[in-house]
């Protein structure tokens, strides 16, 4: 059997979803391919303008075709700290490595904002996070309008946080935080 190895590159491009409104289409049928919800109700969250740098959805984009996305949130216990949710490569794409990019290009946008502290929550990528220099953590909450007034108040004691069945909540330091965990 002979093998052939193609190498190919592609310049992958990390946009703003507000900066690119036509692909939030291709955005929610993307996030829909891992989590059911309406296109309507998941497009009036991602392109609700932030009060500041936060929240904000990041796609990975490849020739005007959406391979990649993550939405990252400030969290309600810290203003320092932020939480990453809704990572998806394309299926057809996975295994190639983008996953990892498209992480560590969050985890440096992350930085750039002066973030400290990054959380996630995962059922079943606990390996792929922890190659990114994330541990098992405690869970924290996303900020919105609705619980802004609680703002850094702990009513719950973080043994007892109510998450998902199977759900793992990870975290890692990022740089400038003082704290920073190598990643190898």
């Amino acid at each position: 059997t002979l093998l052939y190895t193609i190498k190919f590159e592609v310049s992958m491009l990390f946009i703003r979803l507000l900066d690119r409104e036509d692909l939030a289409e291709a955005t929610c049928d993307l996030l829909g391919t891992e989590w059911q919800k309406s296109t309507a109700i998941r497009k009036r969250k991602l392109l609700s303008p932030p009060s500041s740098n936060l929240p904000v959805s990041i796609i990975m984009v490849a020739d005007d075709v959406v391979i990649g996305h993550y939405r990252l949130s400030e969290a309600l216990e810290n203003p320092k700290w932020c939480i990453v949710e809704s990572v998806i490569i394309e299926p057809q794409q996975r295994g190639l490595g983008l996953g990892k990019m498209l992480m560590e290009h969050c985890i440096k946008f992350a930085e750039s904002i002066s973030m400290e502290r990054m959380f996630l929550s995962t059922k079943d990528k606990m390996g792929f996070y922890s190659k990114l220099g994330f541990l098992t953590s405690f869970p924290v909450s996303v900020l919105s309008k609705a619980n802004s007034l609680f703002r850094g108040r702990h009513f719950v004691d973080s043994n007892q946080h109510v998450s998902m069945p199977g759900t793992v909540w990870m975290s890692r330091d990022l740089v400038g935080s003082g704290n920073h965990l190598e990643t190898t």
